[in-house]
């Protein structure tokens, strides 16, 4: 039997989840205190508060049954290695359907109600975001292999833990480097500067809250060149980032994939637990709760879908050395993630635009976008469950596997033996 210390990988993944996990534990202690404080001070009781106690506990726990499994790997206990398989039925698919719609139209019709919303948000919240998210991936992985369990929870683990920390530095750092360019461009235009400088003068004066802000904010907001470097930030280079390291699970394991649709279930399975930790880190706003996560569940079929190309494509590059392959996907990748995100970030403008009363283009291109972004949606989930379909074409089960050359030779030589 080999040593426990043999195998340092899964002991390192049980480290980083577990610390993820006290992370979303300490959050959630932080929202119910905070909450029970509002409560026994007779004060009304943020939903928000007790939402992030529901939601980021429920993180929590996820992430502390990958570091189970992570452990037992480390044990060596054989329950580890078992291959995990995900049924997918269709009436549970329905039933999650209707339970998920039911808790987000309940939950548009009690958001408003505040001794109410406080208690009833926080147990909506879960399916209103885990269904959708489970629905979708159910058909993306439908009868396709995951491999073991050990590796399963800690491609979800990852998903949830490590690839967002890493993604937000480097998203972080990347938008400081913009600010400093924008800063040079600032200081080598004298006029410009001495405008900016004028209007941080108003807005110290007038204070934060102040709504006269907006009106002086309003050139700024809807200038083209603040727009242009709004989508090269959101839609070029967070798609470039993200596309690579969302599936960072999968590119851990790369060397174990057994096929294609392994890595292709893997990364579905990683854009499921990414959607989930984006989802629930806005679902405490609850003026726009039902709005809001209805809204995610397009977020998280492009997730699920561009990871899910992503982790097939990794397998190509690893296995095959098709890395002309892989670099076509992962640019396809790129490209549908960059038009969602162009969509939500002209959506904004154009919203900000109509709340500023300003007329031109940008402020009446809302129905566009709408439809645009619906026609996307469609697009990404014709491309998950097509390419499950072909997937599982080659996904051969033990029956129907052909025997290899030297087993056959093998048993032919027993049979005439026996004979």
């Amino acid at each position: 039997m080999k040593s426990s210390q043999n195998h340092i990988p899964s002991l390192l993944s049980a480290l980083t989840f577990i610390v993820g996990a006290l992370f979303l534990f300490g959050i959630a202690l932080v929202m119910g205190i905070g909450a029970l404080a509002s409560f026994f001070r007779g004060t009304d009781v943020p939903a928000q508060q007790t939402i992030f106690l529901v939601a980021f506990g429920f993180e929590g726990i996820i992430l502390l049954t990958a570091t189970f499994f992570s452990f037992q790997k480390f044990l060596q206990r054989p329950s580890a290695d078992q291959n995990v398989t995900i049924p997918s039925p269709a009436w549970l698919i329905a039933l999650s359907v209707i339970v998920a719609a039911a808790s987000i139209l309940i939950g548009y019709q009690i958001s408003e109600i505040e001794p109410v919303a406080w208690i009833l948000l926080p147990i909506l919240t879960i399916p209103a975001i885990v269904l959708p998210l489970g629905v979708l991936l159910a058909f993306g992985i439908r009868k396709l292999p995951f491999g073991r369990r050990w590796q399963t929870w800690s491609v979800l683990g990852l998903a949830m833990s490590l690839a967002p920390l890493m993604l937000f530095i480097i998203e972080t750092l990347v938008a400081i480097v913009i600010f400093f360019v924008i800063i040079v461009y600032v200081m080598a235009q004298p006029e410009l500067a001495s405008q900016l400088e004028e209007l941080s003068q108003q807005i110290m004066i007038l204070g934060p809250d102040s709504e006269v802000i907006l009106d002086l904010l309003s050139p700024y907001l809807t200038n083209p060149a603040v727009i242009v470097t709004a989508l090269i930030y959101m839609a070029v280079l967070v798609p470039a980032v993200e596309e690579i390291f969302k599936p960072l699970g999968v590119w851990l394991f790369a060397g174990k994939l057994e096929s294609r649709a392994q890595g292709f279930a893997l990364g579905a399975l990683s854009g499921a637990g990414y959607a989930l930790i984006e989802t629930i880190g806005v679902s405490g706003q609850t003026t726009e709760w039902a709005t809001l996560l209805f809204t995610r569940i397009g977020t998280g079929l492009l997730h699920i879908t561009t990871s899910a190309l992503m982790g097939g494509a990794i397998f190509l590059a690893w296995h095959e050395r098709r890395y002309l392959r892989f670099i076509g996907i992962y640019f396809l990748a790129i490209l549908l993630h960059g038009l969602w995100n162009t969509a939500a970030i002209l959506f904004t403008f154009s919203s900000v635009a109509e709340m500023l009363e300003q007329e031109g283009r940008l402020s009446t291109i809302q129905p566009a976008l709408v439809v645009a972004m619906s026609g996307l949606a469609v697009g990404l989930f014709l491309i998950l469950v097509r390419s499950n379909w072909k997937l599982r074409k080659t996904v051969l089960s033990p029956s129907t596997q052909p025997a290899l050359p030297d087993e056959s030779v093998e048993t032919g030589e027993v049979a005439k033996e026996t004979s």
